[in-house]
């Protein structure tokens, strides 16, 4: 199967070679790469949110082989330091045995006795030789220990400092992914109220209940007054208008008489 699809492909690759001649390639490359945008442009982003956090996930094993090592030094380092220790006691110890002997020797004494036995002069001197030799070969050994251990701390505070960079930024990509995950979440909600629709068909057949109901209680507000003006009522909303003194103002604007004037052309006419 696997061979057949490796044949057709290449055959399609020889037959578009054929085709297109040079410019094959570039026909290829532009297919592929819309091809790629297309796919991109499908890709939603909640599949993209669990993509990154299956990522994030996968950081795991590495910070946790790293904090493997971590562990592994930091023990190393506490076992050689309880080393060095118990080589510091002892070398103290071989030095006060080395510092009594050297004592005793500056005596001009020639036999010493130790415990209840006697030793010779010359047998003190070469034990003395010996531990010396002993003691400088273990001061040697703890000096290199040191320099070890020296090592092996600096190592350490290093991978240490690297882990916590490890950690603090995939502490920091959880953040972000529950920051976008909350802005998601928000769109999502937005969305789904901007989805939701209503008729206009309905709308304008309540909005039409509503004028024709305004209507009818516009009809009964006006019998009830047009019933009170035929039953006799008096108009006390109404302010009472005195017709008489609109029409002699009326007159006397038209006329352009004064106050004075209207008096003396009235007492004139009273004369007559």
């Amino acid at each position: 199967m696997l061979k057949k699809a490796i044949g057709g492909s290449l055959a399609a690759m020889l037959l578009a070679g054929m085709v297109l001649g040079t410019d094959a390639l570039s026909y290829v490359t532009t297919a592929c790469g819309n091809v790629r945008e297309a796919v991109k442009s499908e890709i939603t982003p909640e599949f993209e949110l669990d993509r990154i956090r299956n990522e994030i996930d996968k950081l795991m094993p590495e910070i946790r082989q790293h904090m493997t090592v971590v562990a592994e030094q930091s023990v190393d380092v506490k076992d050689l330091q309880r080393e060095i220790a118990k080589k510091d006691t002892k070398l103290a110890s071989q030095r006060d045995a080395i510092l009594a002997l050297r004592a005793d020797l500056s005596s001009s004494k020639d036999s010493f006795t130790y415990r209840h036995v006697s030793y010779s002069r010359g047998e003190v001197e070469a034990d003395l030789a010996n531990r010396f030799e002993s003691f400088r070969n273990g001061e040697e050994a703890l000096a290199r220990d040191r320099q070890i251990l020296a090592a092996q701390k600096q190592t350490l505070r290093a991978n240490q400092k690297k882990l916590d960079s490890m950690l603090g930024r995939k502490q920091e990509l959880a953040v972000h992914v529950s920051q976008l995950e909350a802005r998601l979440k928000t769109i999502q909600a937005s969305e789904a109220v901007n989805a939701i629709e209503v008729d206009d068909t309905k709308l304008s057949r309540v909005e039409g209940m509503i004028k024709d109901l305004n209507h009818a209680l516009d009809v009964r507000e006006s019998i009830l007054e047009t019933e009170g003006n035929v039953l006799g009522r008096i108009p006390v909303e109404e302010d009472s208008v005195d017709l008489h003194a609109d029409v002699v103002s009326e007159v006397d604007q038209h006329f352009g008489l004064t106050a004075d004037e209207n008096v003396a052309e009235a007492a004139q006419s009273d004369s007559l």
